[in-house]
């Protein structure tokens, strides 16, 4: 079979592939079904599916308290990767400039899905408990991702004594909270400041959301690029 030839070829194991292709003909499924069909254990479909939706070839949504999986489109796989590399590119020169036995320690991270994301600040909720962030961004347009998920982290963060400074674009007004028990300090850009992304800056590594990606979001983890972007808030911070 061609397909799952090139399938294998672009990098897919044996279970990932015959998975894809499965979703593919289904049109979307839940995992149940894709089991029924791969001829797969569930308990074996579910990390096949969680490796898929990492290489941006799976959506997952979830309705109805039930997770969906649908199969990305070949071209869109196809941009996916031309944009990553595009964007990897871009990179080559700061990673050339940098001591080599500190390679090990950068890296990227594209994160596809809702789910991932959601994942994502979980993992903040627990490791930075006590800590605080920064963040520059758009308040419309993370929380517009998922509204529900979002204002429960706030109120986590907040409990967990994780405390978070500010700069966010006017248009966020009508949505930023000011409950100072969730521990913010914020302030608004001047209006000519405009754009959709948000920012998330930790303490070794950055988080970049924006609806002008190929991926829902890039994690970056180069010490370099870091310390830049600290300053870099600190600086707009003193001045505003």
């Amino acid at each position: 079979m061609k397909e799952k030839q090139a399938l294998l070829e672009f990098g897919l194991t044996e279970s990932e592939a015959q998975t894809y292709l499965t979703i593919f003909k289904l049109g979307g499924a839940t995992a149940a079904v894709i089991a029924k069909e791969t001829g797969l254990q569930r308990t074996t479909v579910y990390p096949i599916l969680k490796s898929l939706a990492k290489k941006g070839c799976v959506l997952v949504y979830f309705r109805k308290n039930k997770h969906y999986y649908y199969a990305q489109k070949p071209n869109k796989i196809a941009n996916i990767l031309e944009k990553k590399l595009e964007f990897f590119n871009s990179v080559i020169p700061l990673f050339k400039s940098i001591d080599k036995k500190q390679a090990h320690i950068f890296g990227l991270r594209f994160v596809e899905t809702k789910e991932e994301l959601k994942r994502f600040y979980a993992d903040i909720l627990a490791d930075y408990k006590n800590k605080s962030y920064r963040v520059i961004g758009n308040a419309f347009e993370w929380e517009s991702i998922d509204p529900e998920f979002f204002a429960y982290y706030r109120k986590s963060r907040g409990k967990l004594n994780i405390k978070t400074r500010l700069l966010l674009s006017v248009d966020s007004k009508n949505v930023n909270p000011t409950n100072k028990s969730l521990l913010r300090k914020y302030k608004y850009l001047p209006k000519k400041y405009k754009f959709k992304s948000t920012m998330n800056i930790f303490n070794e590594k950055i988080l970049i959301i924006s609806p002008e990606l190929s991926s829902l979001a890039i994690v970056i983890a180069i010490p370099a690029m870091v310390d830049i972007f600290k300053s870099m808030f600190e600086i707009i911070w003193e001045a505003n």
